[in-house]
C-alpha cells in the first residue's frame, strides 16, 4: 500500500457504512409514516406519486447496496495489503481518486470499462 494511512482509510470506509445505514433507516421511517390504511379513497394521481416514490426508494436501495459492496471490496483490499492498486491491472490508483472515493478499487480506465459493460448489458424494454 503506497502512502495510505491504513487506519484513516478504514475509519473513512466505516463512516460511509454508517452513513449508508442511516440513509436506509431514514428511508424506512419515511415510507412507514406515509402509508394509508386503505388505498380505495386515494386519487389516481396520489397512487402514481406513491408508485414513483416506491420506485425511487428501490433504486436508492440498489445504489446503496452497490456502494456497500464496493466498500466491502475496499476493506478486503485494505486487509490484504493491496489497497490503492487496481484489482484489474494492479497499477496504483491515483491518490486524488482515493481521497475522493476511498472505496475505489479500480483505476479510472477500468472503472469506466466496468460501467460501460453494465450499460451494454442493460436493454430497456421496447414499446411496440
Amino acid at each position: 500500500m503506497a502512502d495510505h494511512d491504513k487506519q484513516q482509510v478504514r475509519t473513512r470506509l466505516e463512516q460511509r457504512v454508517v452513513e449508508i445505514e442511516t440513509t436506509r433507516e431514514k428511508m424506512r421511517r419515511e415510507s412507514e409514516g406515509g402509508k394509508e390504511l386503505a388505498d380505495y379513497d386515494q386519487h389516481p394521481g396520489d397512487m402514481g406519486t406513491e408508485m414513483h416514490d416506491q420506485e425511487l426508494d428501490q433504486t436508492t436501495e440498489l445504489l446503496l447496496d452497490d456502494e456497500r459492496g464496493r466498500i466491502a471490496e475496499a476493506m478486503a483490499a485494505l486487509d490484504s495489503g493491496t489497497y490503492g492498486n487496481c484489482v484489474v491491472c494492479g497499477k496504483e490508483i491515483p491518490a486524488g481518486r482515493l481521497e475522493a472515493m476511498p472505496e475505489a478499487v479500480r483505476c479510472i480506465d477500468h472503472q469506466r470499462e466496468l460501467e460501460a459493460q453494465g450499460r451494454i448489458a442493460y436493454h430497456p424494454p421496447v414499446d411496440r
